[in-house]
Formats: structure tokens, C-alpha cells, sequence
């Protein structure tokens, strides 16, 4: 019992260490400047689930999502 718990844990983090991961702590702002996953805490674990980012708004996971994969050139506001 012990030796496949041990064989588990160590299946588990060789996989976490070769995936092509970049570390979520040194993860900046995408490219269109809209915040990651990573800097944003979770506030409502229900559907959807929502983020609110440093930016002072709240975002859904899909649309944080979306600004990932998004290619848009970054919008400046003046405010």
C-alpha cells in the first residue's frame, strides 16, 4: 500500500515537471494586455466561474480564456 501511494506521488510530479508549463508566477500579461488566470483571484466558484484581476474588474474563466488566445493588438484607453 505504501509503495504505490509513493509510486503515485512520484508519477504525479515527473509529470507536473516535464510539461511545458510556463511557472504561474512569473507569468505576465498577455499580449493584448489583458490579465491571466494567474493574477486574478477566484471570487464565485459557481457557473460561470468568476476572476477578479488587478485591473479592478471581474471576468469570467471563459473570457479570460478568450483574452489568451486572443491575437488582438492591445487597446489603449485614456481615462
Amino acid at each position: 500500500m505504501r509503495l504505490s501511494v509513493i509510486g503515485g506521488i512520484t508519477v504525479l510530479l515527473a509529470g507536473c515537471s516535464i510539461h511545458d508549463v510556463e511557472n504561474p508566477f512569473t507569468v505576465t500579461t498577455n499580449a493584448n494586455g489583458k490579465p491571466t488566470i494567474w493574477q486574478c483571484a477566484l471570487v464565485k466558484m459557481a457557473t460561470p466561474t468568476e476572476y477578479a484581476c488587478p485591473d479592478g474588474k471581474t471576468y469570467t474563466a471563459s473570457q479570460l480564456r478568450e483574452f489568451r488566445l486572443s491575437t488582438d493588438e492591445p487597446t489603449v484607453t485614456n481615462k
